[in-house]
């Protein structure tokens, strides 16, 4: 961790830690909002704000008046702005238009409103994966008439809660939503760095889903250096790259999709900081980024400003790292006293209230293969879950 302060960021997400922590590890004091303020996030911003969420995003009111309150003028003694610019995680994507009120603010460092609006504007992106000839799985507008094998999927969502088969969802009359044929196979993300000169793979990621009656493909975890061929490898990137250049993406961001044997198949591309930053972040100096190499090479990006530094595959540690959501199966709150493993992060405070299905914490576990620390995070999950939720 720096010694010098490199000047103050806000950074907003629905869970900030993750972003909150690559940013201090840079060497930046951070004020962090989001939904939950939980025990990690305290102790490692200056400030930290919990803000409610509305229809499965970021109140924007108040956040708004969040920033109101903050003091976002310049520093008179040294001449410099009080904070270098806003980093935003999930929780914007169905109101990307707030960004530009928080703009006139404060500097919002990442994609444009534009580019989310590409992104996640569902006949926008994949008429665009059409034009680049970039595979994804069918969509459709309209819903079809078969329900076998076809999920309905909300647009502007995150998280995989909004997602339904449809042959669930009989007799219902939802908006803004479009219609995704299933594919079958492993679902894999990338994480990247985009910048002008073009895209850095920071590693590839599998990806699962904690099943639950209501929400049958929220998400459940990830882990970092899923073994994939080569081939899978290279035409992820490409796609990537393709679309990163002709969306014209900045900074850190993350794509999903699915592999079935040597095919990969894109689902979306979440144009912001990602959950999966988690697995690259190393816990001890002298770890895999524990320096905060990508928040700065994101800040970097969304300035415009080349570094120098950029990532290579063979600097990168292949210890593999895993997270898992662990969620409420019924209401309850934290009591006083409970010893938390070390290998909990996402810590709640104590008297925090969950209802059915709220996030609670986030396991972890690291090992030399990426099956070995899947088996161990499902194994902590539910020492976890058998200890605190029962």
């Amino acid at each position: 961790m720096s010694t010098v302060s490199k000047g103050k960021l806000i950074i907003a997400a629905i869970t900030s830690r993750p972003y909150v922590k690559a940013a201090v590890d840079a060497g930046f004091e951070v004020v962090a909002i989001d939904a939950f303020a939980d025990k990690d996030v305290q102790k490692l911003a200056t400030h930290c704000y919990q803000i409610g969420l509305c229809d499965g995003q970021l109140d924007s009111k108040q956040l708004l008046s969040v920033l109101y309150d903050l003091d976002l003028k310049h520093d008179s003694k040294q001449g410099l702005k009080q904070f270098v610019g806003f980093c935003y995680g999930a929780g914007f994507e169905k109101v990307p238009n707030s960004l530009l009120d928080i703009n006139e603010r404060v500097t919002v460092l990442g994609n444009s409103v534009d580019v989310i609006h590409t992104c996640k504007t569902p006949t926008i992106f994949f008429g665009l994966c059409d034009q680049l000839q970039v595979p994804f799985p069918t969509v459709v507008y309209q819903r079809p008439q078969d329900s076998h094998d076809w999920l309905r999927k909300e647009v502007g969502a995150s998280g995989g809660e909004h997602i339904r088969q449809m042959s669930d969802t009989q007799g219902e009359k939802v908006a803004n939503v479009y219609y995704q044929r299933f594919q079958l196979g492993m679902a894999i993300s990338c994480l990247f760095v985009a910048t002008e000169s073009g895209v850095d793979v920071v590693g590839f990621n599998e990806l699962w889903v904690d099943v639950n009656d209501d929400a049958p493909f929220r998400y459940g975890g990830a882990v970092s250096h899923v073994e994939l061929s080569e081939q899978v490898k290279e035409r992820f990137t490409n796609y990537v790259a393709k679309l990163s250049q002709s969306m014209g993406l900045v900074g850190v961001n993350s794509c999903d999709a699915i592999c079935d044997g040597d095919e990969v198949y894109l689902l979306e591309v979440n144009p912001r900081l990602s959950a999966t930053m988690d697995l690259y972040l190393g816990d001890h100096p002298g770890d895999c980024y524990s320096d905060g190499l990508l928040m700065e090479k994101h800040i970097a990006a969304s300035q415009y400003k080349r570094y120098e530094n950029g990532i290579k595959l063979k600097d990168i540690t292949q210890t593999s790292r895993a997270h898992q959501v662990l969620y409420a199966e019924h209401a309850m709150e934290v009591k006083d006293g409970i010893i938390w493993p070390e290998w909990v992060c996402d810590v709640p405070v104590s008297g925090s209230g969950f209802s059915v299905g709220m996030p609670v914490c986030t396991v972890i576990a690291e090992a030399e293969t990426a099956s070995l620390a899947k088996i161990i995070v499902n194994e902590r999950t539910l020492v976890l879950k058998s200890k605190l939720l029962n």
